[in-house]
């Protein structure tokens, strides 16, 4: 009886997600809120028995050890981003929020560096003439993507912004391949979508039959 039941729900659902094919509708809305707050609520309960109880538990058990005071730093910073609520506390979750874009950034770089430009640099060595010169032609283009999203530049006299003039040439490059990057991700996407709808189906083709055996 549960299984029919929740076989019920989850077709149910499967249908106002797939109900957007017709247009924005209350189904839609309203299964998404549900999938949000759910995921949310899950999200919640996971944080606080891996993370919060765990960390809780720590700081009661032994209040003086190192870790304990180690696990201050991220407290605070939390504390100071829930203040960024409060309008008259905001520029104290500023601080935080700058702190945490800065150490994303810096670990993104770092990752950009280390895990695409180096080994297609180190690549070079390895490898002659097709594969060297495919090599040199996705560095140039992986570099001239990450240029795109320099956003350093000048104003012109009329107020005008512009990028410095040795991007203009580079700049419409990295936007060529990242609108084809794109354009590959939306293809995916849609034959993804398209494989899950087919699975769903089926899926639920074959508990009717075992239902109605």
């Amino acid at each position: 009886m549960n299984d029919t039941i929740g076989l019920l729900i989850g077709f149910t659902l499967t249908l106002m997600i797939y109900s957007y094919v017709i247009g924005d509708n209350p189904l839609f809305r309203l299964a998404v809120n549900i999938l949000v707050g759910a995921s949310g609520g899950y999200a919640g309960v996971v944080v606080l028995r891996a993370v919060i109880l765990p960390v809780f538990a720590q700081l009661t058990a032994n209040p003086v050890s190192v870790h304990t005071f180690l696990w201050l730093v991220p407290i605070l910073l939390a504390l100071l981003l829930i203040l960024q609520r409060l309008p008259g506390f905001a520029w104290l979750g500023d601080n935080a929020l700058a702190l945490m874009v800065g150490v994303g950034s810096a670990v993104a770089l770092v990752g950009a560096i280390t895990g695409t430009l180096l080994p297609q640099v180190l690549h070079f060595g390895d490898n002659v003439d097709l594969g060297l010169l495919e090599g040199i032609i996705v560095a140039v283009l992986t570099v001239c993507t990450l240029f795109t999203f320099y956003f350093t530049g000048s104003k012109t006299e009329s107020g005008e912004w512009k990028r410095p003039l040795w991007l203009r040439g580079i700049v419409p490059i990295g936007q060529t391949v990242l609108m084809i990057t794109f354009g590959f991700l939306f293809a995916t996407i849609i034959s993804t979508s398209l494989v899950l709808l087919t699975q769903r189906i089926d899926y639920y083709f074959t508990q009717l039959m075992q239902l109605l055996s």
